[in-house]
């Protein structure tokens, strides 16, 4: 078992699944981390979540803290663009926002094309005192979608990787229309 500190922006629930089927013990980072945790954890996830990134401030030198110490990060959408703030890239807002399922990117080293869900309205533009590994950028206006770090335990990526998004995260919907059949 992985265990990981979670610091939830708002993690769908296919992204919970995609954890917990690679086989991650998830603790939810609430107010105060127990020192006792640190000596368990094995890496930190910096979720997705809505809006503007830099009102999420209260959260840098907690970040900051893990990036010190040299924990492991992933970091998803809202939280890449997060973690990018404290590794010193500037923040911009798209003119128009990358929403959807079929966002293409692509991996500049290995030269390949993938589809992600996207659904943010600001991004990161690449500075000079960043360390870059496996480029991805998107195809619809060439902005850069992730950083990883060959001298710190860091991946950020802007989009969404759950295997299945979007429809499935409605599949309670058959639960609650259980519950009225069952009365």
């Amino acid at each position: 078992m992985i265990n990981i500190l979670l610091i939830n922006f708002g993690c769908k629930l296919g992204m919970f699944k995609l954890l917990i089927k690679n086989n991650y013990f998830i603790y939810e980072f609430k107010q105060k981390i127990n020192i006792f945790l640190l000596f368990k954890l094995n890496g930190v996830f910096i979720s997705n979540g809505p809006g503007n990134p830099k009102k999420y401030i209260k959260y840098f030198n907690i970040i900051l803290f893990f990036i010190y110490i040299k924990i492991p990060i992933l970091s998803i959408c809202l939280g890449h663009q997060i973690t990018s703030i404290i590794n010193m890239f500037e923040i911009f807002k798209l003119k128009n926002g990358h929403h959807g399922i079929n966002h293409p990117i692509c991996n500049i080293n290995k030269k390949q094309i993938y589809l992600t869900s996207q659904n943010h309205n600001f991004n990161i533009k690449k500075n000079n005192y960043f360390n870059y590994a496996n480029l991805f950028f998107s195809l619809f206006d060439k902005t850069l979608q992730n950083i990883n770090s060959e001298i710190q335990p860091l991946i950020c990526f802007q989009g969404h990787p759950e295997g299945c998004p979007g429809p499935n995260d409605l599949v309670i919907t058959f639960k609650y229309y259980k519950n009225i059949y069952e009365k």
